[in-house]
């Protein structure tokens, strides 16, 4: 929600023309440029690079000349940057893991490429989930739309808060910092301009972070460029960084004409700084010693700029100190927003603030981080500049024979005199100050993240994710060619990813009445229409049974069944349902919200309320991607942050052609499968627009499942937090030229189903694990993780055996009963088995037509129908007789007595 208009008086800054009120919030354009010396630019005085661009800009701007950077490393730099934190406080202390003490005998080649590294690479990414980051706070508290370009070390984008970008993070396609993000600048800037395109289209404001991989090598500048410096200096790999450098600033050039053409330089809050400093090697394009990776102003300084046409007066301020830390509360104070508590940085608009400033700090770290949860452990040194004196303190740990340094950093720009020795008292005034400020010996594992320890001997938490309506290979991980899902791609990486998971009913209602309860719907009787689940199945499900064992029990979503009055109460301390139609609701503020937004901040309010003093299970039930069936036309309306997402794809053709419901029975052609169809799939644009929709939809329910886990991560219980996502029935988008689910084919009962236990060993982890598992077996395995105790209440069987890989495991499952007894004129009610190799499925009101069976083995896509086959004879009649034994294990024969509706009742 937009929090303005902005006052901000004059009489707090000199850099303010005047008195102004901002009725909006800015769009904020952040450049970072990559390696590049604080002394090398036109207006910083280099007698040969010419940087036009970057020198208007500075002309435009409130200039910091002496502007740093923390840390001379580019990734904590950068995290730094984004999340307004020093390094020991986002906990991104290096650029890379450590390497497995199990790896250190190989080369380094194939040390990164180990799954046991990548794994740890994996693992280092979620120092960024503990932490909230400017794109994010703008899109969360102001509906911003954000874009990642550039270089991005922390995985998908949407890892740092973006709504859009370039980097996908996916470790099996390339990229070690950035992938697919790292072209832009040498390779144009049109996503970049596509981006703030669509933020107008959509009217929003917008926050662009553009991170090119320039002047960082390769120094493989234009010849044009090139040809400019050859005969400024002896040295090529010198003239070629130097040609990087006006490369460089020539799509600085091209990114602020851009918005000069679409009228938007007043409206645009800019920002400039360096990721870290750079001297170039004269022999080759590598950088020279007190630079890059030192403590030195080689390494760590660079201006700072900072451009609001119309509300900040341009001035080149040469006395005073600036530091990255600064700009995400620059960011905030400009668009209306509060820092957080941990964010040390200042709002250079505020020249009170700039003026009492005294001094800056940093911190260098090892280029590979030597322990991922201590960042003292990969501190080398520590430094503070404190007026015209700067203090370099050394860390034992890494720098046990390093000395204590001392410059007048104001008459000794290149740092070639140590005072230390002549100075001892200005040493111990500063020394005293920089432990102030971060005194690693006083707390050595200190990282500023709100974090609650939770004793390993406590129950885990446990987080369900159910999202509605999304068959198994709606996800990226599951190799699906379009959809984007990087939260839960993640999970599966880190966890165990279920790919012949099923439900045992592929409709909304039973399948949520089955994960809550662990029985078939054959047991449980409910489904629409149907009284409420009796009062003894609601005292066994999962929620009852872990609020008694003294969980804080919560939901939010999609509830989708009935209960008896007041069992609500029994089963959740929170309870909060959301349903669709319509999707987005209106606030008390007048502006509207996405349901799927809703739920995700409704579940991150329950995360917050958690004081780790009592275990907690929520349970967090997506409508996504259901469609909107109220609406005829924009079937599946998606959130605004994912508006754009696939619009220049061709989504790929259904699963299975779209002709094959010609092959099936009649009551099947005429049954709501195909009504469905002609609402939304029936036409190529049809098809391609409600894709794209759908898709959409998935994104953004992954997009909140983040920002829960981010709030987990936030709050320090990750460690022992039990994720579970699932899908409560598949889909068939237009397969078979069918709508919806119902039926008895793959499309509609195999779903996603991914577990994350951090307490795992690595080496259960990034599994995929293809026994059959069922939505049955949810509340059995939430049970046991729970309490330790394996119920026998349920029907389900308890997945924990699977998850840490038991030896039992081998007596699995080898078949399951599935049924859809929905009392609808339209939608056929059917039982089956489904085994290893067959599908057996009886549509009882339908016979003898409306019998099926398949061989998975031969047709996997279940397009023949064997029934009549006589080479198939016997193993139909074992799979009949199979039905009938689980049918009658489960319930018995169905009837409309033993299954009566409301308006029987």
């Amino acid at each position: 929600m937009y929090r303005c208009p902005i006052w901000i008086p004059a009489v707090l800054s000199i850099w303010f023309s005047s008195t102004i009120c901002v009725a909006a919030p800015p769009n904020v354009l952040l450049i970072i440029s990559d390696d590049q010396a604080w002394g090398d630019y036109g207006f910083m005085g280099h007698p040969h690079i010419e940087t036009p661009h970057l020198d208007r800009l500075a002309a435009e701007s409130l200039t910091f000349t002496r502007g740093y950077v923390p840390d001379s490393l580019c990734r904590p730099s950068l995290a730094t940057i984004v999340t307004g934190l020093y390094p020991h406080q986002h906990g991104i202390v290096g650029n890379d893991p450590p390497v497995p003490q199990a790896l250190a005998e190989l080369p380094k080649a194939q040390q990164r490429q180990s799954p046991l590294y990548l794994q740890a690479r994996l693992e280092y990414l979620h120092h960024i989930d503990r932490v909230p980051t400017i794109a994010g706070m703008l899109g969360e508290e102001l509906g911003y739309l954000s874009h990642q370009s550039g270089k991005w070390w922390e995985g998908h984008y949407r890892r740092g808060g973006f709504t859009h970008g370039m980097t996908h993070g996916d470790r099996t396609r390339g990229g070690r910092h950035g992938d697919d993000g790292l072209t832009i600048g040498r390779e144009g800037l049109q996503p970049v301009f596509d981006f703030i395109e669509l933020a107008q289209t959509e009217n929003r404001p917008f926050f662009a972070y553009y991170a090119p991989f320039m002047p960082h090598t390769p120094h493989n500048p234009p010849e044009r460029l090139l040809d400019k410096y050859r005969d400024k200096t002896p040295h090529l790999p010198v003239a070629k960084y130097w040609a990087m450098c006006e490369w460089f600033d020539e799509t600085v050039g091209e990114l602020l004409s851009h918005l000069d053409e679409q009228g938007l330089t007043d409206d645009t809050l800019v920002l400039y700084v360096t990721d870290n400093g750079w001297i170039n090697d004269t022999e080759a394009s590598k950088y020279a010693p007190r630079s890059k990776r030192s403590q030195y102003d080689g390494g760590i300084r660079t201006p700072i700029m900072v451009r609001w046409p119309g509300h900040v007066e341009p001035h080149i301020d040469r006395e005073h100190l600036a530091s990255s830390v600064d700009l995400v509360p620059t960011i905030l104070a400009a668009t209306g927003l509060e820092p957080t508590d941990e964010m040390q940085g200042i709002n250079l608009l505020d020249a009170e603030a700039v003026a009492d400033r005294k001094a800056i700090y940093g911190e260098i770290l090892e280029h590979d981080i030597v322990d991922m949860n201590d960042p003292v452990s990969s501190l080398r040194y520590r430094w503070i500049i404190d007026g015209q004196w700067k203090l370099i303190v050394p860390w034992a740990g890494l720098e046990p024979d390093a000395k204590t340094e001392l410059f007048r950093i104001t008459q000794d720009n290149d740092e070639l005199r140590d005072a230390a020795a002549d100075y001892p008292q200005v040493v111990e005034e500063l020394t005293a100050k920089l432990n102030a400020w971060w005194n690693p010996a006083a707390d050595p594992n200190q990282v500023s993240d709100t974090r609650t320890p939770t004793p390993d001997t406590r129950p885990p938490n446990i987080v369900f994710f159910l999202s509605d309506d999304q068959r198994a290979d709606f996800l990226s991980c599951a190799g699906h060619p379009i959809v984007q899902t990087p939260f839960l791609d993640d999970l599966a990486q880190r966890g165990v990813r279920f790919e012949n998971a099923f439900v045992t009913t592929a409709i909304c209602a039973a399948s949520r009445a089955t994960l809550f309860t662990g029985l078939w719907e054959r047991s449980h009787k409910f489904t629409f229409g149907t009284p409420p689940i009796a009062e003894d199945i609601i005292q066994q499900s999962y929620p009852v049974r872990l609020r008694e064992a003294g969980f804080r029990t919560g939901f939010v979503g999609k509830f989708g069944v009935q209960v008896p009055k007041g069992a609500e109460r029994q089963m959740f301390d929170v309870f909060e349902p959301l349903n669709r139609n319509p999707y987005f609701k209106k606030q008390p503020d007048g502006t509207m919200r996405h349901l799927t937004d809703i739920i995700g901040d409704s579940a991150i309010d329950f995360i917050r309320e958690c004081d780790g003093s009592k275990p907690f299970c929520l349970s967090v039930s997506f409508n996504a991607a259901h469609a909107e069936d109220s609406d005829k036309e924009n079937h599946y309306p998606w959130p605004p942050s994912e508006a754009g997402f696939y619009e220049n794809m061709t989504i790929p053709p259904p699963l299975v052609e779209t002709e094959h419901w010609r092959t099936l029975p009649s009551f099947l052609q005429h049954s709501m499968h195909r009504d469905r169809w002609f609402w939304r799939w029936d036409t190529p644009e049809k098809y391609q627009h409600n894709s794209k929709a759908y898709f959409r939809m998935i994104t953004g329910l992954d997009r909140n499942i983040g920002r829960v886990l981010n709030e987990v991560a936030r709050k320090g219980f990750d460690d022992n937090t039990v994720i579970i996502f699932m899908g409560d029935n598949g889909y068939y988008q237009g397969s078979r030229g069918f709508a919806g689910k119902w039926s008895h084919f793959d499309e509609s009962l195999r779903v996603p189903l991914i577990f994350f236990d951090p307490r795992l060993p690595d080496a259960r982890r990034g599994r995929v694990d293809s026994q059959m598992v069922l939505n049955v077996d949810v509340p059995a395995t939430i049970v046991s993780l729970a309490t330790g105790e394996v119920s026998t209440s349920y029907q389900g069987r308890d997945l924990t055996p699977l998850l840490i890989g038991n030896s039992l495991t081998t007596e699995w499952r080898t078949d399951f009963f599935c049924e859809h007894l929905f009392d609808h004129p339209d939608i056929p009610k059917w039982e089956g088995v489904r085994d290893q190799r067959y599908m057996y499925a009886r549509y009882f009101e339908n016979l003898p037509e409306g019998e099926f069976l398949h061989d998975l083995e031969a047709d996997p896509l279940e397009l023949t129908n064997l029934v009549n086959d006589p080479a198939y004879a016997e193993t139909l009649e074992v799979m009949r007789q199979r039905c009938d034994s689980l049918r009658d294990e489960l319930g018995g024969e169905y009837s409309k007595e033993r299954f009566p509706s409301h308006e029987r009742n």
